[in-house]
């Protein structure tokens, strides 16, 4: 599946290469600190998962092409893998969160495919950039050997941000949104699809880019990450009880590291 998401993603802005005057390839590490927790109707929580940024790591590859000085395509494919602390409950018993601990294995995909232009404005010192796009996020949650689950949608994004640029540096301070299309979450022991209500994502970064040569740079960014969920529809599993995925909340940091070559 996520295979053939990729490839419809290159196939989406393979015809524009010809148009391109430069090149640039964003390849850099990740570390995730993840935050995630899981509430009742009542605002009770009833599962949570962390990490540091250590457990789950990662990498990120960005393809950029310029199509003249102010617009700009960007391709960007994010795989991370690691471990985060589970802390929950039994749903059969009534002892409450934290009743149960484990590690949950995670693998989180995010790919977007954006619309820039570098130069809307001028604010003082800063210019004024933006951009329009479309992605797919994909997370799964291995809980046990028997116990897995997998979130996924597509969104529309936008995002909004000031560009600073100095000799050779350059920091973009951007906020972005995402809205989620047809988010959904398929569990182990279910046939059908749990469908989520919403799944909808703010992010802050504040990325670096720092000139070492005519064709290399170092790239360096910090992102944070709020994401909110809302139940879904309610399934009955084999033993005819009804079952929902419950309000989510999840504050994530991401470090990233590497290197832009440029052509």
């Amino acid at each position: 599946m996520i295979k053939r998401i990729i490839i419809v993603f290159l196939l989406c802005f393979s015809s524009l290469l010809s148009a391109q005057s430069r090149v640039e390839y964003l390849v850099s590490l990740v570390g995730v600190n993840m935050d995630y927790k899981e509430y009742d109707n009542a605002g009770t929580l009833l599962d949570s998962e962390k990490s540091h940024m250590n457990e789950i790591l990662g990498a990120e590859f960005s393809y950029r092409f310029y199509l003249d000085q102010s617009d700009r395509i960007d391709f960007n494919c994010m795989g991370s893998y690691g471990y985060s602390s589970y802390v929950g409950s039994y749903l059969e018993d009534d002892k409450g969160y934290g009743s149960v601990t484990s590690r949950t294995y995670n693998t989180l995909y995010d790919l977007s495919l954006y619309y820039n232009n570098l130069e809307i404005s001028k604010i003082a010192l800063f210019d004024l950039v933006g951009g329009l796009g479309v992605g797919y996020r994909f997370w799964n949650r291995e809980l046990s050997t028997i116990q897995v689950e997998q979130y996924s949608w597509f969104s529309l994004r936008a995002k909004v941000g000031l560009a600073y640029h100095q000799k050779n540096f350059s920091i973009t301070p951007t906020i972005a949104y995402e809205f989620g299309i047809n988010p959904k979450m398929d569990a182990s022991g279910f046939q059908e699809e749990f469908k989520l209500s919403s799944a909808d994502i703010m992010k802050f970064s504040l990325p670096i880019q720092y000139k070492l040569s005519e064709h290399l740079d170092f790239y360096g960014s910090y992102v944070f990450e709020y994401q909110k969920i809302q139940e879904s529809n309610v399934l009955y599993g084999s033993n005819q009880k009804g079952y929902i995925e419950p309000d989510s909340k999840a504050s994530n940091q991401y470090i990233k590291i590497g290197i832009v070559f440029k052509y």
